[in-house]
């Protein structure tokens, strides 16, 4: 018996055109017995409410009749997940109606809860992505292959999947004893696929570094580059299908010489490459103003030079401050119209030339800001799509380092030299951002136990004072109230941030405006 395991770009919404490539793939890969694809492979598992519209369900219907008339006389064996059926084994012509069957004198299962024996079980699955998530997978299904005394394959949903909401990481994996036989993970928009004969008994032990950063908690027990690649490869992939699918190939960044705007140009420059695009088809735009510093418009400057990309300079401040005047502004007042006066004119001249040029405007702001509600309502909250959404300020401070160190010469030197320069919005002269709000790193922990943990201010307390060494109680204390302050205070702007998906597990909790917390 050989099983073969893939994953292949879908195309959401199109179940008749998403069965003739698994036809096709089969075809091409014709000497296995069962083929197993992700759930919802043929429909797509985010093709929202399209499930509930009549028309629908029929075209899925079509398809699974297009793969019954493909089995009638071939023997192949196929396993997928479908709305309507659940999980689904088509053989001879028909959809089985149990998904225990046998194949070559060896019990096969399509469901992980089956409580009797066999010597295949089946994983068709399609679970949002988030960094190093194939570590989970492998030692689930090395641990599950082991305990049952079996053989397991998994398929996960990839490419093709929308990215509004989450980001889907494909992959493939044969699993025997406790042993990964083989594993594959979908890096890019191509099929990826596992092939092998059951009676394989080679492969590799796995085993996993649990080194833990306790000041950064979004690691885990994952060494830190691979989480942080797997995290820069997610953003790439959000990108991407967001481009793909809306048609678009051109995007507009606003550059500031900063870790947000920075990291945002990285991706776009790599989704372009993964994309076959020019890196002209990103407009790179720098707009200084009255607190831009000469660090970090040299290296915008430099950053949109580097990377080649079609680059921009607009100063706003004459824009600025004839706005000031039209609403009686005092421009030597330098309050929050002062302030937030120019992070809007930088999002209007974004969003025009985006029109100008048919491109999306790519938001920048990171997770960090929305907790704490540094951002300019109607200003950096404003974009298309935003790939920093559910990137921790810290987390982001790592991966321009690392993106450093992967890029030799001048590049790696710029990256570097933005993530030591001291953050700061610049829209006054001298400001650092840390000074205002408080540390990040303090920040970014409480937001990870309270976000994802749900655990309450007095708990994460705890937590914090048996951590962080070198704040004492009254720091920690302030800090800690702060965080929360804010992030009630800054709930409406949260509820009007653009799109952007979900890549490290959790997302910001919703808690309506009105409510008391």
């Amino acid at each position: 018996m050989k099983i073969f395991s893939g994953v292949f770009p879908i195309r959401l919404g199109n179940p008749v055109a998403n069965a003739e490539t698994i036809i096709d793939i089969i075809n091409k890969n014709n000497d296995a017995d069962i083929y197993l694809f992700p759930a919802y492979c043929l429909e797509g598992a985010t093709c929202g409410r399209l499930i509930d519209f009549k028309y629908f369900k029929e075209e899925i219907e079509e398809a699974i009749d297009k793969l019954c008339e493909f089995t009638e006389d071939n023997k192949k064996i196929i396993v997928t997940a479908a709305h309507g059926h659940d999980n689904i084994v088509i053989r001879d012509g028909d959809v089985l109606k149990n998904t225990t069957f046998m194949c070559d004198g060896k019990k096969v299962s399509v469901s992980q809860s089956v409580r009797e024996a066999f010597d295949l079980l089946l994983l068709p699955t399609s679970m949002p992505s988030y960094p190093c998530i194939q570590n989970d997978v492998i030692e689930f299904c090395a641990k599950a292959s082991l305990d049952k005394k079996c053989s397991v394959a998994v398929a996960n949903s990839g490419f093709g999947e929308s990215t509004a909401d989450n980001v889907f990481k494909g992959f493939a994996g044969i699993f025997k004893n406790g042993i990964i036989v083989d594993f594959m993970a979908q890096d890019e928009p191509e099929l990826t696929c596992c092939i092998q004969d059951y009676a394989k008994e080679t492969g590799l032990v796995y085993a996993r570094n649990r080194a833990i950063d306790y000041k950064i908690p979004y690691f885990g027990k994952n060494e830190p580059k691979r989480y942080l690649s797997e995290l820069f490869k997610l953003q790439i992939q959000a990108l991407y299908t967001r481009l793909k699918s809306s048609g678009i190939s051109r995007v507009v960044v606003n550059v500031s010489g900063g870790l947000d705007s920075t990291l945002a140009l990285m991706v776009a420059s790599e989704t372009m490459k993964m994309l076959k695009m020019p890196s002209q088809n990103i407009i790179a735009i720098t707009q200084p103003c009255f607190g831009t510093g000469g660090r970090t418009y040299n290296n915008a400057k430099k950053l949109m030079e580097l990377l080649n990309v079609t680059s921009f300079e607009i100063d706003i401040k004459n824009a600025v401050t004839t706005h000031l005047s039209d609403i009686g502004a005092d421009i030597n007042n330098h309050d929050v119209v002062y302030e937030n006066a120019q992070a809007r004119e930088r999002a209007q001249v974004a969003f025009d030339m985006a029109n100008k040029y048919n491109a999306i405007v790519m938001g920048t702001g990171d997770m960090s800001e929305a907790a704490l509600g540094f951002c300019t309502f109607g200003g950096d909250t404003l974009g298309h799509y935003n790939v920093n959404a559910t990137v921790p300020k810290t987390v982001m401070q790592h991966l321009i380092r690392q993106l450093s160190a992967e890029n030799e010469g001048e590049l790696g030197q710029v990256l570097l030299d933005v993530v030591e320069t001291p953050i700061s919005p610049e829209l006054k002269e001298d400001q650092k951002t840390e000074d205002i709000v408080g540390p990040y790193i303090l920040h970014d922990f409480i937001m990870y136990y309270f976000a994802k943990l749900h655990l309450s201010k007095e708990d994460i307390r705890h937590y914090m004072l048996a951590t962080f060494e070198e704040y004492d109680d009254d720091e920690i204390d302030k800090w800690l109230e702060v965080f929360f302050k804010r992030f009630k205070a800054s709930r409406f702007k949260r509820a009007a941030a653009c799109e952007g998906a979900n890549l490290i597990g959790f997302t910001l909790p919703y808690i309506p405006a009105d409510a008391e917390m």
